[in-house]
């Protein structure tokens, strides 16, 4: 079996769509052959208000990593610029800057 190259950067928010259904946001760590590591993993809510982010698991420390088994991912793939700013401000704090917006 052939090794792939995985297609995410270390830091990158990247979306992961469980067979059980969930959504899962998360900050990329690394992978090997069995699993994706996760830091800050999150889950998407619906909430009256719309989408929101809840804690992916409510039991255990939200800033560490976490292994995701590959076999309970159904697809994969690169986090929409908004949601990955929305992100970013609900795990740090911080509210990433867009290009051209004037920061005073």
């Amino acid at each position: 079996m052939l090794l792939e190259k995985p297609k995410f950067k270390e830091g990158e928010i990247i979306s992961l769509k469980l067979i059980s259904g969930e959504e899962v946001i998360g900050k990329y760590i690394s992978e090997d052959i069995t699993d994706i590591v996760l830091k800050n993993p999150v889950m998407l809510a619906m909430t009256q208000k719309g989408p929101a982010m809840a804690p992916f698991m409510i039991t255990v420390e939200q800033d560490k990593e976490y292994n995701i088994t590959k076999s309970a991912i159904m697809l994969k793939g690169h986090t929409i610029k908004e949601i990955s700013d929305q992100y970013t401000f609900q795990t740090t704090g911080i509210q990433p800057v867009r290009a051209g917006s004037i920061v005073t």
